[in-house]
């Protein structure tokens, strides 16, 4: 019970691993996005056109337009102008028009001016002043299929019928 044990030796085999190549995804998911930080106590004057995802923390006076990713405006960022993106996240102040399929002020968020979202939520704490248009979201409702029970049995029993 508590005599000494013997090992046995480990024999180990290795293979050699080869790589596999996958193909790429055309819609790059938010880990592979590129992702662009104003960074807080600056100061950014002018229009910005991008992919991918930005965050604000300090202060941008302009339009934002993004393809493909979302604006995060952080507990300590500023806008001024007109946000344009698939998904807006507001945790700082806003002063402008925010057009987005979904919109989200946070606790610390404040939007002051005009907002065209398909979805919109506002948690406790965060402050909404102004007009919100909905817009239907861009994605094209799947095609259903309907099929009656009642005409599936009917032609069943037509086909056992004239067979």
């Amino acid at each position: 019970m508590f005599g000494k044990k013997t090992e046995t030796p480990v024999t180990s085999v290795t293979t050699p691993i080869t790589p596999i190549q996958t193909e790429e995804k055309k819609v790059p998911s938010a880990d592979t996005r590129p992702n662009t930080i104003i960074a807080k106590n600056s100061i950014f004057k002018g229009d910005i056109e991008m992919e991918g995802d930005i965050q604000v923390w300090g202060k941008v006076i302009g339009n934002i337009h993004v393809k493909g990713g979302a604006i995060r405006i952080m507990h300590a960022g500023k806008i001024e102008g007109e946000l344009n993106a698939p998904e807006i996240i507001i945790d700082g102040h806003v002063e402008g028009t925010c057009c987005a399929e979904t919109l989200d002020i946070l606790e610390h968020g404040e939007l002051r001016g005009i907002s065209r979202c398909g979805s919109m939520s506002i948690r406790r704490g965060g402050l909404f002043v102004g007009q919100s248009e909905q817009v239907e979201n861009k994605k094209k409702p799947e095609v259903e299929r309907v099929v009656s029970i009642k005409d599936n049995q009917g032609d069943k029993s037509k086909a056992k019928n004239s067979a």
